[in-house]
């Protein structure tokens, strides 16, 4: 009972989101077209992932939608597009943060969020030869649509990213591989212990967003990472 009860609850804050902000003086319609879709974090983290959150909370966590599935494929379209086929060596990409989550909302250091865009670097590199400062990166490749990058900064912080081959419509063909879908999970707020865990709930949520984005090549997403990520 205590489950679906703190579910519920989780469910309620996201109708809640944009609803319950301080008034602007523009009314309530001109509110809720601005708001973005709450669905979405519901969407990304599934009934799994809500659960796992949940249970690593205690139940407390608060989830907030700052850009919906729609806006994040709008905004990954139009940076698609403006670039190619010019072609940048240094492309300046925005990724939509598409989910965030905190059990405090003025607390910045202990959180979940979810980020989607276009990745800076083709799907074909070898992210392991990439220096990062004086961290390090371990790719681990999951098929021929889809890798996982585990990236561990100078001060110990890991963020966790998969990239997605995502072909979109009118771009010549050699896109799908110079500009792939990067999601990014940062975690500082679950106390999680485990790698797979959290590529799991990454997976599935980039395998939510190459559905919405629209891919022509229609990209194999699995529900979990190899057996050696653990």
């Amino acid at each position: 009972m205590r489950r679906h009860v703190a579910l519920a609850a989780l469910a309620a804050v996201l109708a809640c989101a944009s609803a319950c902000s301080s008034g602007d003086g523009k009314g309530e319609a001109a509110t809720a077209e601005a708001a973005p879709d709450d669905s979405t974090c519901n969407e990304l983290l599934g009934s799994a992932g809500l659960k796992w959150l949940e249970d690593r909370t205690g139940g407390k966590a608060r989830l907030k939608v700052e850009e919906d599935l729609k806006s994040a494929r709008a905004l990954f379209h139009r940076q698609v597009e403006n670039e190619y086929p010019k072609g940048s060596k240094h492309p300046v990409f925005r990724k939509a943060d598409v989910c965030l989550s905190r059990i405090d909302v003025s607390d910045s250091k202990r959180q979940l969020e979810f980020r989607f865009g276009p990745s800076h670097s083709s799907f074909d590199t070898n992210l392991d030869a990439v220096s990062v400062g004086n961290g390090k990166n371990v790719e681990t490749p999951v098929n021929s649509d889809v890798k996982l990058i585990q990236r561990t900064e100078g001060n110990g912080t890991i963020q966790y990213a998969v990239n997605v081959r995502c072909k979109i419509p009118g771009t010549p063909a050699t896109q799908v591989n110079e500009i792939p879908i990067e999601g990014q999970l940062i975690d500082t707020l679950t106390g999680e212990t485990s790698t797979r865990v959290r590529f799991i709930h990454l997976l599935h949520s980039a395998k939510v967003v190459a559905d919405s984005f629209g891919c022509e090549n229609k990209p194999t997403v699995p529900a979990e990472p190899p057996a050696s990520v653990k």
